[in-house]
């Protein structure tokens, strides 16, 4: 027997009788009688013919009985679409919305259309909805994981070079700050960073001053994308805040880094306040530690070469007099004993200017290598060069410079002298040989160049 849904089992249906006695004698073929069921309070009784057979064999003849049957509510209700089961009276006792008619009635058949459409809804409703998970294209899928392995491989290589940053800035020297006296250099830009780079040939920068044969102003100008190394005569007469006229090189005697600066500021108006002290063997060391430099040189070179080798370095280095000399003329991968009396070399071609142009030749190289050795070289930067290094910059200072170096690596390196050809006049004052400078003429060459900004295009 189908079972009615809990949901559609409604208490005003009637329900199969229960019989206490058989339904049918299959001796005879007769049924038992029929008894009338009760109507409902308060329902009208309606009467309706049925044809009681009788035996089959016997006779076609049909009697007829009324029987009282219940009123059932008009309203339509949902039932599923299959036939219920009312027992072996099912013909008697289904209501009469529900009877099978056998002329067949449009409107009971478009109230059982729309009553099993209701309820196949309804039981859509009751059941849980289907989980459909997004589908990821497969190509975005590996774009993201691209961009991530992207960004934590970059998370790593910063890290590892700031590292690598700080272990060599604890390495330097740091020296104080001095008392300045000019700061009202014309020539500052954002977009140029400056330091002055002094070569001397004390032993210890921490303690000992030396002699400045090396003054070269290292700028990096952002807008230009140019490194402009830019010498500074150390003939040049110029007024010293403080002494009076006398040569550049003397400013560094008299007052050290700070007075130097402040010389520079006074007479060619660049603003300069950082400043790193190199000496001698610290300068041999970086070039140890970026695998030298090559240079060519002449038979006349290679001898003065070797003159400063047996006369001053290698007793600095602590090395034989005669270690590492040159034979002749020629083009040779310098280390850093010879690079550094190859830059000391003076008296070979036009004096202080030929002299100048070597120690900028030898810084250009150097910048080179430092693109493609600049891992290699660290171990021997640690060691034996940045002891030997000494600058007024704090560690901070000094670390978000050294963010700025990578960047820098693509730049292009230009050189150049203070005082430029054609801006200064050799002289004998107080039986010195001097350069009088003009100082407006360069000046306006350092405005042009290492403080240039490429011109803004125009919005079209």
């Amino acid at each position: 027997m189908n079972e009615i849904p809990e949901s559609r089992n409604n208490a005003d249906l009637p329900r199969p009788r229960q019989f206490s006695e058989p339904m049918q004698n299959f001796q005879t073929g007769e049924l038992p009688p029929l008894k009338r069921r009760g109507a409902e309070s308060g329902s009208p009784v309606h009467t309706q013919e049925f044809r009681i057979p009788k035996k089959a064999k016997t006779s076609d003849e049909f009697q007829t009985q009324e029987i009282e049957l219940p009123e059932f509510p008009e309203e339509e209700e949902d039932f599923p679409g299959e036939d219920i089961d009312y027992g072996a009276y099912e013909e008697y006792d289904r209501p009469a919305r529900h009877k099978k008619n056998a002329s067949g009635s449009a409107g009971t058949h478009k109230k059982q259309h729309k009553s099993t459409e209701v309820s196949k809804k309804q039981t859509s409703r009751n059941q849980p909805k289907p989980v459909h998970k997004k589908k990821h294209s497969h190509g975005g899928g590996f774009l993201k994981k691209f961009i991530r392995h992207i960004i934590v491989f970059l998370v790593i290589i910063f890290a590892i070079y700031s590292v690598i940053s700080l272990l060599l800035i604890r390495q330097l020297e740091k020296l104080p700050r001095g008392e300045r006296t000019v700061t009202s250099g014309t020539l500052d830009a954002g977009y140029v960073r400056s330091v002055l780079l002094i070569g001397t040939d004390a032993r210890n920068v921490g303690s000992e001053r030396g002699r400045s044969d090396t003054m070269i102003l290292l700028s990096l100008n952002s807008r230009t994308q140019n490194i402009y190394l830019t010498s500074f005569m150390r003939d040049a007469y110029v007024n010293i805040p403080g002494y009076g006229s006398n040569k550049l090189n003397a400013a560094y005697s008299y007052g050290g880094a700070e007075l130097l600066m402040d010389t520079l500021e006074q007479n060619y108006q660049v603003s300069i306040d950082d400043y790193c002290v190199v000496s001698f063997m610290g300068f041999a060391g970086i070039i140890d530690a970026f695998g030298g430099v090559k240079v060519s040189l002449s038979d006349e070179e290679a001898n003065a070469l070797n003159v400063i080798l047996q006369s001053e370095v290698n007793e600095l280095a602590g090395d034989d007099p005669l270690s590492d000399f040159i034979e002749k003329g020629g083009t040779y991968l310098l280390n850093g004993k010879q690079a550094l009396s190859y830059a000391r070399i003076r008296y070979v071609g036009n004096a202080d200017f030929e002299r100048t142009s070597r120690q900028r030749e030898v810084m250009t190289q150097l910048l080179q290598n430092a693109k493609s050795r600049a891992v290699t070289a660290v171990p021997k930067l640690i060691s034996s060069a940045m002891p030997h290094l000494g600058t007024n910059m704090t560690d901070t200072e000094l670390y978000f410079l050294s963010l700025r170096v990578p960047f820098a690596m693509g730049y292009d390196i230009q050189q150049m002298q203070i005082p430029a050809d054609g801006t200064y006049t050799p002289a004998d004052i107080d039986g010195q040989s001097v350069l009088q400078v003009d100082f407006d003429a360069n000046v306006q060459l350092l405005r042009d160049s290492v403080y240039s900004a490429p011109a803004e295009v125009p919005v079209q």
